[in-house]
């Protein structure tokens, strides 16, 4: 069958085949070292471009807010609880040759809620965290030929657990996520697929050179045999409240890659928190199918909003 157009919604055709781009890649369990109550706001709008073979197509949407509080309990301990989008894929994908016409549309992710408990014990942190995740996706699937069409109609319900560890002493970092497995069950159809997610080991090491505070993180995935296990690694600097990082994902999936730039400012907001700006900029390639992703971001972290004010 020859493609002769490829639609791409949220990276489809690069996880077409898993249960999605994954968005927890860098991620660990660590939080604000201060005694505030925090309490932060993220919005992701998303702009793509996927091209492949002199076709282009271009789409525009908006992330679910994400949200997270973070409490000061006891004696070093910290508490936090948000959410997160865990998995994203979605996909639109039109072809034919002399008498077939398939279409292939679908939408879905993953949602990440998460209970975070951290110990500052001066000399460092120890942070263990555990996830929730669930979400729903659809799929409908067109066939014409001549006079004749099919369409089939498949929903799927997820649900899964992970869990994540971490230390921290001075510059240097470690960080485990693993046992996390997601089961999806087909509506109408008595068919349940578990998948094993990949366990995940960071390492991470932020000096202070001259002006500037660096930032070099290792990962590894490993241990499900659905998928490769790829070596990650993210460099980055920050001066004052301005911050710069270069990533390099090799996708879990076999064959994609990832090249980022993040560029973010801060400003402090006076007796209020803090606020960010940011720029996410992604290029993807898998063979001849290549994406291009614009990801402004927005936070506003407020600080001790339910608590009393230190004077």
């Amino acid at each position: 069958m020859n493609i002769l157009l490829l639609l791409l919604i949220g990276a489809s055709m690069f996880s077409v085949n898993g249960i999605g781009e994954d968005l927890s890649v860098f991620r660990t369990p660590f939080v604000a070292s201060d005694e505030l109550t925090r309490i932060k706001f993220s919005f992701y709008p998303e702009f793509n471009v996927l091209y492949s073979d002199g076709d282009y197509r271009g789409m525009f949407w908006s992330n679910p807010l994400n949200f997270s509080i973070s409490v000061p309990v006891t004696r070093g301990f910290t508490l936090m609880v948000g959410n997160c989008e865990r998995f994203n894929q979605a996909f639109d994908i039109y072809s034919e040759d002399s008498l077939l016409q398939v279409h292939f549309f679908g939408e879905g992710g993953i949602e990440d809620i998460y209970l975070l408990l951290s110990k500052n014990f001066g000399i460092g942190e120890l942070a263990v965290s555990g996830s929730y995740l669930f979400g729903n996706s659809w799929e409908i699937w067109t066939y014409n030929m001549a006079n004749h069409s099919l369409v089939d109609t498949f929903t799927y319900k997820y649900e899964g657990r992970v869990f994540s560890a971490g230390f921290r002493h001075k510059l240097f970092s470690v960080a485990y996520e693993g046992f996390g497995t997601v089961e999806a069950t087909q509506a109408d159809v008595d068919n349940d697929t578990t998948f094993d997610l990949p366990e995940r080991l960071s390492l991470g090491i932020t000096p202070q050179i001259g002006p500037w505070h660096a930032e070099f993180m290792y990962e590894h995935s490993f241990g499900s045999e659905d998928a490769v296990s790829p070596n990650r690694f993210m460099v980055g600097v920050r001066r004052g409240v301005y911050g710069f990082a270069y990533r390099f994902n090799p996708w879990y999936i076999d064959g994609v890659h990832e090249h980022g730039l993040n560029i973010d400012a801060s400003l402090r907001l006076r007796g209020v928190g803090s606020a960010s700006l940011g720029l996410y900029l992604r290029y993807r390639n898998r063979e001849d199918l290549r994406e291009f992703q614009i990801v402004p971001s927005v936070h506003l972290v407020l600080y001790e909003i339910f608590t009393r004010r230190r004077k």
